[in-house]
Parts: structure tokens; sequence; C-alpha cells
């Protein structure tokens, strides 16, 4: 019954993924094509509208291929294919690449990106899983952020667990959908703030997150907090 249980899971998330890269890969090459055809077809001629059109086009490429490069991540994680290199590494360095990189996406939503550490774990990872854990939580608490909120990230300890919290402002979950935000392209009800840059990441990112999270035998969970959501990360801490 449980490896039934467990086929069926699979299959339905085989599903879901099919249901996304049916929709979401289909809209950016929908653009290209289109912006494309005009440019070949001499719709669009003049030299700033061209050059309008290339930037544009290049924007979707970038946009595809960021896709195209979470689908492959998912399909290491969901196939076993993830080879892990680890080591002890600080977890406040790994916070502040991610955080980083992630800085001229929140300039341009004008949302705040606060960081605070409690401690000074060391964990056992791989550390550009683990950027990526981080950077793909702050991404998806800026999407949903509006303009002049605040995107929280705190660090510290608990036990032998080293601790990540990244607070939102996003309005809140309805405790229904709580469980499914890990779920392979769930974007959630209207009660959340709309995506307003643009840029959304496919519902990929929190999927990828969890994955690779519980391959460094960690955990992770959502809850709603204060005017928005609070991501929680539990991972191992590195013995001396």
């Amino acid at each position: 019954m449980w490896e039934r249980d467990r086929e069926r899971a699979a299959e339905a998330a085989r599903r879901e993924l099919v249901a996304w890269i049916s929709h979401d890969l289909r809209s950016p090459l929908a653009g290209i094509r289109a912006m494309a055809e005009a440019l070949a077809d001499g719709v669009v001629a003049q030299p700033g509208e061209v050059a309008d059109y290339a930037h544009r086009i290049s924007g979707e490429a970038t946009r595809l291929s960021g896709m195209v490069d979470d689908l492959f991540e998912l399909s290491r994680i969901t196939a076993g294919g993830l080879r892990l290199t680890m080591s002890a590494i600080p977890l406040a360095d790994v916070v502040g690449d991610a955080l980083e990189s992630q800085t001229a996406v929140a300039q341009r939503k004008r949302v705040r990106v606060a960081a605070k550490d409690s401690a000074e774990p060391v964990v056992l990872g791989s550390d550009p899983e683990l950027t990526r854990v981080v950077r793909n939580l702050v991404s998806n608490a800026i999407r949903h952020t509006p303009p002049d909120g605040t995107v929280a990230v705190s660090i510290g300890v608990d036990g032998d667990s080293a601790l990540l919290h990244v607070d939102d402002a996003c309005g809140g979950i309805p405790p229904d959908e709580l469980e499914r935000v890990f779920d392979v392209a769930f974007r959630g009800s209207a009660a959340r703030t709309p995506e307003r840059s643009g840029d959304a990441g496919g519902g990929l990112g929190l999927a990828i997150a969890k994955g690779l999270v519980e391959a460094h035998h960690g955990r992770i969970g959502v809850r709603n907090h204060g005017p928005g959501c609070r991501f929680e990360v539990r991972l191992p801490l590195a013995t001396s």
C-alpha cells in the first residue's frame, strides 16, 4: 500500500511538472517569437524601437534560461542525482552571498532587506546549494512583498540546529494552502500580495529550496507571521 501511494504521489508530481512546462515556458517563448517576427517583417524598423525589442528579447531569453536551469536542478533532486561536496560553512557567509545577489531586485521593487545575526552557526553543507536555498527564499520574499515593505533575514542556533528565518510582508497565506507552498508550480490564492515585478520564478524556487534543504538532512517550513510569512530552515550544525 505504501509503495502504491508513493507511485501515485510521484505521478502527480510529474503531471504538475508537465503542466508547469507547458504553461510557464510557453509564455517567454511566445514573446520572443512575436518580437522576432516583428523585427523580421519590418513592422519595427526605427533604431530606437529595434534596440528596445532586442533588449526585451534578451530579457525574455535570460528569464527562459533561468527557468530551464531551475527545471534541470529540480529534476536532479527528484531523480536522486544530486551530489553534494560537504564542508564546514559559516551560515552568515552563505546569507551574505545570497543577499548580495538580490540587492538589485530589491532596489527595483523598493523593498528593504534587513539581516540580523543572533549567533554565528557553522553548518555542514555544500556552499553553492545552500546559497541557492537562501537566494530562492529571499527572491520569493521580495517578489511577494509590496513596495516600501521589508524582508527580514535572521540566523541563530536552537539546540543542535542552525536556524534561518526569512520574513516577508506578503499579507499571509490561507491556512489550507500553507502545506502546498513547496509544491511544484504552486502560486496560491489572490489573498497573497500579487506579483508586480514581472520576473516570476515559475513556481519552482520553493520546491528546489525544499529539496536542497532535505538533501542536507535539514527541514524547511512556513507559517504566517506578522504582516506576512516566515520561512524557517533548520540545518544540522557541523561537529567540532
